[in-house]
């Protein structure tokens, strides 16, 4: 009998219809397990915790998996970072526009031409109470600038950020936190037709350091207030720079005064291909009050491609003006594509 089965069994093994037949079990068997690892994402995912734009603004997608569209790699990602109280990745982006206008075109117009170059890095820490985030960003910008005799390629964007926060969550979705952010510029920017330099390497520093609360009503939102909140601005080259632009008295180059702050992040991301990504910041010293807000909207094209709509306005009248005048609302936007690339 042995034997007869034995025999039965090789005859089914060579049979190309059984080799099918063992083919879709197995496929079966791995959409099923699948299915078991989305369902014990769902039922942990209310307890991964929400990484604030600072910190985590590339992985957020990587972060909240909502619907069983999401890669497998995702899931498993996810629920990996799940059981370890680490979360770090990166992302790069080289985006730029351009266009050539020959000198003899009808219409006239100029050639231009525009560069985005942004390195973005976090790595933090997670516990049931305590959670400690930290960033680093390095952006620069570059054109051409149309009927500047001086320049042929300006820098339109430049910094070197980093940022920390410690928390300590008190209260559900209330977090007392102690944050500190560093800026520091790198490049020499310049007036138009002048050799004159709005800033240059380390001019100007600013840190800021705070003590505050750090509330989150809804996912993706974080409301951070600080009642006390330092602020520190150094001007290094003040022989080719105007330490005036930055709030500085002429014949020093050191700023320091405390105040208060307010810091707004939000990241809305309603489908995978696309992120709205939100900052907004108030510092005042009570006397006066220095405004920004970011808005960075992500369309993601392909694994490789992507573009990007930046609209920054900025009001600050902490800066020293001569005579009667006053502060007016400052204004940049950005439109790119190009290259990105993200490191988990």
């Amino acid at each position: 009998m042995d034997l007869l089965t034995q025999q039965a069994q090789r005859i089914y093994e060579n049979d190309s219809v059984f080799q099918l037949a063992i083919a879709e079990q197995h496929r079966l068997d791995s959409i099923r397990q699948d299915s078991i690892l989305l369902d014990s994402l769902k039922t942990i995912n209310k307890d991964i915790v929400y990484l604030p734009p600072a910190v985590a603004r590339i992985a957020i997608e990587k972060s909240w998996i909502k619907d069983e569209e999401q890669d497998r790699e995702d899931v498993l990602l996810a629920i990996r970072n799940y059981h370890s109280p680490w979360r770090k990745g990166a992302t790069v982006m080289l985006q730029m526009t351009q266009n050539y206008v020959s000198p003899n075109w009808y219409q006239g117009g100029n050639t231009s031409f525009a560069m985005l170059a942004i390195a973005q890095g976090y790595i933090n820490y997670q516990s049931d109470k305590f959670t400690w985030q930290n960033s680093g960003e390095w952006r620069g910008g570059f054109s051409t600038i149309s009927g500047d005799t001086c320049h042929k390629v300006n820098t339109t964007e430049d910094y070197f950020r980093l940022y920390t926060k410690a928390g300590y969550e008190f209260y559900q979705n209330m977090n007392a936190i102690v944050s500190g952010e560093y800026m520091m510029n790198l490049l020499p920017t310049y007036r138009e037709n002048s050799n004159e330099m709005k800033t240059a390497f380390a001019s100007p520093i600013r840190m800021n350091l705070a003590v505050g609360l750090d509330f989150r009503p809804v996912q993706g939102l974080s409301i951070v207030i600080n009642p006390l909140a330092y602020k520190l601005v150094y001007v290094w080259k003040t022989e080719h720079t105007n330490p005036n632009d930055f709030g500085v008295e002429t014949g020093q180059n050191l700023l320091s005064e405390v105040g208060s702050s307010v810091r707004l992040d939000y990241l809305w991301k309603p489908v995978r291909e696309f992120l709205l990504d939100t900052r907004f910041y108030m510092y005042t010293n009570y006397r006066r009050v220095e405004i920004d807000l970011e808005v960075n909207a992500n369309f993601i094209i392909n694994r490789f491609l992507s573009a990007r709509v930046t609209l920054h306005p900025r009001y600050d009248n902490t800066i020293i003006l001569e005579g009667d005048e006053k502060a007016k609302m400052q204004f940049k936007e950005f439109l790119s594509i190009g290259f990105t690339h993200q490191f988990r």
